[in-house]
């Protein structure tokens, strides 16, 4: 059996959708206790936050999720179902922008160092250029080489950030859009 099927196959399929179901004992657990924002805009509890994600990872990005959140006390007047289903959007919400402004603030860093680097390879460049190579070139060639290198090797990182390392960030904002627009039903003891 294929691994992604495995993974799958982890999580009841209702309606077209893969169901990620959440038991707790109350309405508390799914938030930060030590937040004090008001309840529209508290964060949500660590290890809620963790379950859910590492569940809609498991996933393919294209598969349909719904969350059912099963809480063993009766719905009550200052907590409404919508309040709640609002709270969670609203954190998702607010994890999409931080990590855009990650995003921003990590490319920036990324072609500073790029230009750095350039700068330092120019000047290697042009260090190396100068250098007088006798015959047989003996340490002085050894030297000039390894100028150049050290210019080549200071552009290395700031390319590789460029080149690869944004693509966590990326994709974290991925699955938090997934987040945000999934269904969400909760399900409260009478």
């Amino acid at each position: 059996m294929d691994e992604d099927k495995k993974q799958e196959n982890r999580y009841r399929h209702s309606q077209g959708k893969r169901l990620i179901e959440v038991r707790i004992k109350n309405t508390q657990q799914l938030f930060d206790s030590r937040d004090p924002a008001p309840f529209r805009e508290r964060d949500l509890d660590d290890d809620f936050i963790e379950y859910v994600l590492s569940s809609v990872r498991e996933l393919s990005i294209s598969t349909p999720v719904k969350i059912i959140i099963y809480i063993e006390e009766p719905e009550t007047a200052d907590l409404p179902i919508d309040s709640i289903r609002e709270g969670i959007r609203s954190y998702f919400s607010y994890q999409i922008e931080l990590q855009r402004s990650e995003l921003k603030s990590f490319m920036r860093r990324a072609q500073l160092f790029l230009v750095i680097g350039l700068v330092v390879l120019a000047l290697c460049i042009g260090v190396a250029q100068t250098l007088v190579l006798p015959n047989p070139p003996g340490l002085t060639g050894i030297l000039r080489e390894g100028i150049v290198i050290f210019g080549w090797v200071s552009i290395w990182k700031p390319i590789e950030f460029i080149l690869f390392d944004w693509y966590p960030l990326y994709e974290k904002i991925r699955f938090y859009k997934k987040m945000l627009v999934m269904e969400i039903e909760i399900k409260f003891n009478s």
